[in-house]
């Protein structure tokens, strides 16, 4: 037994099957099969079952894979302390964001960190939290940035808390229709449908009281359209909407209120941050 029989055997678990494995590693099936067979004449058991097409983990395989879910967070964990131990910022840099994280907050940060470090090579994979949690805790990406999480499970935490300014916008042209001014974009209740409060909704309604959320999209970009449509009424990170606010397409509904919401940097529980992260966070910060 070698790492190389875990790692195709932990692949084939993981993806649910051979071939979703043969794909994912880019080997034959028949090469991964034959591999898990040693792997079970050398443990005197077998790891899988058949379940249709698909398999399944036996109970004694499901003591293997726990093993080599900790096997492999070391060898992930050694990939990354490299960096550090080298002293040299190069390769992957692994992030998933919110799209609007994605789309205009993280280029600027990216651009600055290659001017320094030209050897990175940065992948950011975009998509609501819900979606890429499970890529994180896999340790298949680094970090992640979100202004709304679901409750996060025991492997992961929020290792930063970003302030960034919202402004709560309509359309220029609109804002004496009391119609437009009360129909609120909301975002909070698609990405945590648990959450019951709406704190900018109920600052809103002080003022316009018959504002209620009546369209809902968890793409921040979505919301900045619907505003310049004429639709309703949205709050949104200062840096999505620098450029309407200058021009005066876009201005405040309520001048003198403040809205802040924290960008959550999430991260493995006691993983081990890579240098090139470190660039990221420390350019975030």
């Amino acid at each position: 037994m070698n790492l190389l029989h875990l790692e195709y055997f932990y692949t084939v678990a993981t993806e649910g099957g051979f071939l979703r494995a043969s794909e994912k590693l880019r080997i034959n099936q028949p090469a991964i099969s034959r591999m898990v067979a040693n792997l079970e004449d050398y443990f005197g058991f077998k790891l899988f079952e058949k379940v249709g097409r698909n398999v399944r983990l036996t109970s004694r395989g499901e003591e293997v894979f726990e093993s080599c879910k900790k096997i492999f967070s070391e060898v992930e964990n050694l990939k990354l302390s490299v960096g550090k131990i080298s002293g040299e910022c190069k390769g992957p840099l692994l992030i998933a964001a919110s799209e609007p994280i994605a789309s205009h907050f993280l280029p600027e940060k990216i651009a600055a960190i290659l001017k320094r470090y030209p050897e990175i090579y940065p992948n950011i994979f975009s998509g609501p939290a819900s979606m890429v949690i499970k890529k994180i805790e896999a340790g298949e990406i680094e970090l992640g940035l979100f202004f709304h999480i679901p409750e996060l499970g025991e492997k992961l935490i929020v290792d930063r808390k970003i302030e960034i300014p919202f402004r709560l916008v309509v359309r220029k042209d609109l804002k004496k229709d009391e119609n437009v001014l009360s129909h609120f974009i909301g975002s909070r209740e698609i990405d945590d449908t648990a959450s019951k409060r709406f704190p900018t909704l109920e600052v809103l309604k002080k003022k316009y009281p018959k504002a209620s959320i009546k369209t809902s999209s968890n793409n921040l970009t979505a919301h900045k359209e619907l505003v310049l449509k004429g639709v309703g009424v949205s709050v949104l990170p200062e840096f999505l909407i620098e450029q309407e606010l200058k021009s005066k397409t876009l201005i405040d509904v309520l001048p003198g209120e403040k809205f802040v919401f924290h960008m959550k940097l999430i991260k493995r529980k006691n993983a081990v941050t890579s240098l090139n992260a470190l660039k990221l966070q420390e350019e975030i910060l």
